[in-house]
């Protein structure tokens, strides 16, 4: 366990900082949100009790990965029996795939947040609606007065939108 105040607060520190990439990480290993959240918490306890061994010299999100993919293979031995777990072999293409491409993930992120700020307000709530809030099309169709058809293909444009923005941006930086 942490000895010091300071290793708790440090760590306190970098779990809250690498919290969203190290939840991405895990959910691009495992089928279902749930079950992504739930590995999140014990890769969390876990990197408490192994806290002192951390070498603050070296990137902590590399480090935390690696518990990550311990809780998520834990899992799997658990789930064992479930048919939508991927084969351990996809898993471990996916996480060594995953570690390669992080940079242009995170760039990818801050140009979809600098195109979704282009938006119309109504635009963006709707995406926010839909994809932040999580609300169900029922819900959406009522508070924006939409038929079933009107806001899907609303979402669809809005989605075509925002990839042909950030496109557009990672080109203009070179990136792409």
């Amino acid at each position: 366990m942490p000895g010091s105040p300071n290793n708790m607060e440090n760590l306190i520190l970098l779990l809250t900082q690498h919290q969203a990439a190290l939840f991405r990480y895990i959910f691009s290993l495992v089928p279902c949100e749930a079950d992504a959240r739930d590995i999140l918490q014990e890769t969390s306890v876990a990197l408490f009790r192994k806290f002192e061994q951390y070498d603050a010299t070296r990137p902590f999100l590399p480090w935390a990965y690696r518990f990550a993919y311990l809780q998520v293979q834990k899992h799997r031995e658990k789930s064992a029996r479930s048919p939508l777990l991927f084969s351990e072999d996809v898993i471990d293409l996916i996480a060594n795939e995953r570690a390669h491409i992080e940079p242009q993930l995170d760039e990818r992120l801050r140009l979809l947040d600098a195109c979704l700020g282009k938006l119309t307000p109504q635009d963006k709530e709707l995406v926010t609606c839909r994809y932040a809030l999580r609300q169900s099309a029922e819900e959406m169709m009522n508070r924006f007065a939409l038929s079933r058809r009107t806001l899907f293909r609303n979402l669809e444009l809005l989605r075509q939108r925002l990839h042909e923005c950030v496109t557009r941006q990672l080109q203009a930086e070179g990136l792409a």
